[in-house]
């Protein structure tokens, strides 16, 4: 065993590398890892590139979506939101294992990848200090501390315990014996970083592709949520969206959110940005034309009569289509897309380009993959006061009506606040988002609902395995005498 920890390269130990490795193509010259460090970091310009390199590490299947795979909003099939005949599959029919691959191994390379090339810059950012002001510095720390943070809170909701890396892997440093940290102790870290970003990033809309305090915020809302912290989320969350200066709001147009109005849009408050023709991923191939990833029976079952939401988000049958020159309908009769319609009858609307004909997608497809926005932090803040036991107070229930009557959905307002009324609202305005998952492992019914959606057209059933993943088996094998596997793979 000792031998093999180290011939084989662990996934921990080679992030770094890796990292900057796959991120080539968005540096200006060779990869960092190749850069001697007597020539690198001299410059402001240097940073910069390190900086960049630590948001490419989003740019991929697992986070955002690449050219030649689907987008990670194929993983709202890990919940009861959507059905999948497509690389996630494995996962929909339970008996997962460590040994599953897949998204079970790409979650964990690609956070710890990420982490890596944020904890790069943050060791080596202090070489050019003299540089920068106070000010500026510390507002890029922020963002390296955000991309960390971001990376370490989908680790620990998908594994638990990890282990918690604060600067760059170098062999002999001991980080093949590197222990498991304790979820807790993770959690502590993330919100000592994630304080620090919310102290030093600009409270400003978001634009460009760069965190700004809003996006801190969301996550940190997240971690504590996740961590049933409820009175210290509601208060988080109330003082920024009351504060007079939130630069936030919904935007007027809930489609234009997903495609066509991504721009400066004043409800994202971060997200992975993409432009095409250089710059482009195959979410419209993937999803509109292959339809590997469509709605479940459920997520349709859970809008209300009348919700405008419903043809912002999915076709069904009848709604109008561009890749059938027959009828022009969404349907099989004169279906040109490369995929059939799936056994549901509906398929993901949201996010797609429906004017381009599906198969010739591939390349054109360049929609921001949206990762946070404002209705979502509503809809915290109204969870959050309603669980701390402070649902009686009128701003809360008026959180929830501001997504229910926003501009082109209008929805009838809630007259009272409840844990369904809040759950609900979350599923139907942030459905194929990928947060779906999230909320019900938090909500610890991720086991009851699961097995209720139905799988394929002879009547299977979904099965869920666990709210943990397995650790990857190539990671156990080389650290396994030194970490228990997750229950019940242990």
């Amino acid at each position: 065993m000792q031998m093999k920890r180290h011939i084989l390269i662990s996934t921990i130990a080679m992030a770094l590398a890796a990292g900057f490795t796959s991120c080539e193509d968005f540096l200006d010259k060779q990869p960092l890892d190749k850069v001697s460090t007597s020539t690198f970091w001299q410059t402001t310009k240097d940073a910069d590139k390190a900086l960049t390199a630590a948001y490419a590490s989003f740019r991929n299947g697992t986070f955002s979506a690449v050219p030649a795979g689907g987008p990670c909003t194929e993983q709202e099939c890990l919940s009861d939101n959507a059905v999948t005949r497509g690389a996630h599959s494995a996962i929909q029919q339970g008996g997962i294992n460590p040994s599953t691959g897949g998204l079970l191994n790409d979650l964990w390379d690609d956070s710890y990848k990420g982490i890596a090339a944020a904890n790069y810059f943050l060791d080596n950012f202090d070489k050019v200090r003299d540089l920068y002001s106070e000010v500026d510095f510390n507002k890029l720390k922020a963002e390296a501390l955000f991309i960390r943070t971001f990376y370490y809170n989908e680790l620990v909701v998908h594994y638990g315990a990890v282990p918690m890396m604060l600067h760059s892997a170098k062999l002999g440093d001991g980080f093949e014996k590197l222990p498991r940290s304790p979820r807790a102790e993770v959690i502590s870290q993330m919100l000592d970083d994630i304080d620090f970003a919310i102290e030093w990033l600009p409270n400003v809309a978001y634009t460009d592709g760069h965190a700004v305090k809003g996006s801190a915020v969301v996550l940190k809302c997240r971690i504590l949520l996740n961590d049933q912290r409820y009175a210290d989320a509601a208060k988080l969350a109330g003082d920024f969206i009351h504060d007079p200066a939130n630069p936030f709001k919904l935007a007027d147009d809930y489609a234009g959110i997903f495609f066509g109005g991504q721009i400066n849009n004043p409800e994202i408050m971060f997200s992975i940005q993409f432009t095409a023709p250089d710059d482009f991923h195959a979410l419209d191939q993937m999803v509109a034309s292959r339809m590997t990833i469509f709605p479940s029976y459920n997520l349709r079952a859970a809008y209300e009569e009348g919700d405008p939401r419903i043809k912002m988000t999915m076709y069904e049958a009848g709604d109008p289509w561009v890749s059938n020159d027959k009828t022009g309908k969404f349907e099989d009769d004169g279906n040109r897309a490369e995929g059939l319609v799936p056994f549901t009858g509906m398929a993901f609307k949201k996010y797609v380009n429906p004017t381009i004909m599906a198969p010739k997608a591939s390349t054109l497809s360049d929609q921001h993959i949206v990762k946070m926005r404002y209705a979502d932090l509503l809809l915290m803040y109204a969870e959050a006061m309603f669980e701390s036991g402070q649902g009686g107070d009128p701003k809360a229930l008026a959180a929830l009506n501001a997504v229910r009557q926003r501009p082109g959905v209008n929805m009838p307002p809630k007259t009272e606040l409840t844990r369904e009324n809040i759950r609900n609202e979350r599923r139907v305005e942030l459905a194929y988002e990928g947060i779906r998952y999230y909320d019900i492992i938090r909500w610890d019914i991720a086991k009851d609902v699961i097995p209720t959606v139905q799988y394929d057209e002879s009547g299977k059933m979904r099965k869920f395995d666990g709210n943990l993943w397995p650790v990857p088996q190539k990671q156990m094998d080389i650290m396994g005498d030194i970490w228990e596997q997750n229950a019940p793979w242990n």
